[in-house]
């Protein structure tokens, strides 16, 4: 009874030890019942504060709320190949335990973003802060703040996240102030402390990444940090886009036409 107590309390951040509850329970005469009724009480607050941090962290995420993705409606039946076993321990986050960052490249409609957001989910759910942005958006976000002059503020938002996911890496160019504010963030990431990966998304190939960002020979190295440790998915197959789409083959017939005031029984 006292360690069910006791557990329920440590989730709600209270300092209630079993020589503590001891102590209460024999300053307020309590006996079985109450201490079970005290038990059922705490854990309820507990479970009500880890759904209200998962709801919030999950809002501040951007991950797609609507129709979330998620490991569990990801078709890991449909991947092949000599590595897919490594595909399907994802849902352990052992990468960001491990304190990797984690690449998948392949064409599009293959299952990259969602992945790499069904990552993201389950980071939530274990309460640990996520963010997801496209590279484009975070193209924007970056130029916004070079613009503004509050570039130090954008890039600590970027390195608090446990995970942070950037989609579609190469769908636009970083010119010279973004790249460098980018290569800052993964700096500061590489040297931030507890779990901590990036998840990253393309449809283009690593040795190609250069091309889409704009910089000295810096960059190659500041590239390298990010795939110093990493796992990389290269990704191969059809496109999961279409697979509800139904096709119809329809034929509009000719019909015959009436001429006003002609007979239809004239030659």
């Amino acid at each position: 009874m006292y360690a069910s107590a006791c557990d329920a309390a440590s989730r709600l951040g209270l300092p209630l030890g079993p020589d503590e509850l001891a102590t209460l329970a024999s300053d307020h005469d309590f006996g079985a019942p109450e201490l079970a009724a005290l038990a059922t009480t705490l854990d309820y607050l507990a479970e009500k504060r880890r759904v209200a941090s998962i709801e919030t962290l999950l809002r501040l995420s951007r991950l797609p709320r609507k129709e979330p993705k998620t490991f569990d409606n990801f078709d890991f039946s449909r991947i092949q190949g000599r590595d897919a076993g490594a595909l399907s321990k994802l849902p352990a986050l052992a990468d960001l335990y491990a304190r990797r960052n984690v690449a998948f490249i392949g064409p599009g409609g293959i299952g990259k973003t969602h992945l790499s957001q069904a990552y993201g989910r389950e980071c939530c759910l274990r309460g640990l802060k996520t963010y997801y942005i496209k590279a484009s958006e975070l193209r924007d976000r970056l130029s916004s703040a070079v613009r503004r002059g509050n570039t130090s503020r954008v890039v600590g938002s970027l390195v608090k996240p446990s995970c942070l996911i950037i989609d579609e890496v190469g769908r636009c160019e970083f010119d010279k102030a973004c790249t460098d504010l980018l290569f800052d963030v993964v700096d500061r990431r590489y040297e931030k402390e507890g779990p901590n990966t990036m998840i990253l998304t393309s449809n283009a190939v690593a040795k190609d990444w250069p091309a889409f960002f704009t910089g000295d020979d810096t960059l190659l190295c500041t590239l390298d940090r990010i795939f110093d440790k990493a796992s990389v998915f290269m990704m191969r197959g059809p496109s999961y886009r279409g697979r509800e789409l139904d096709t119809f083959s329809v034929e509009a017939v000719p019909q015959a036409t009436k001429r006003r005031g002609t007979s239809p029984l004239a030659p």
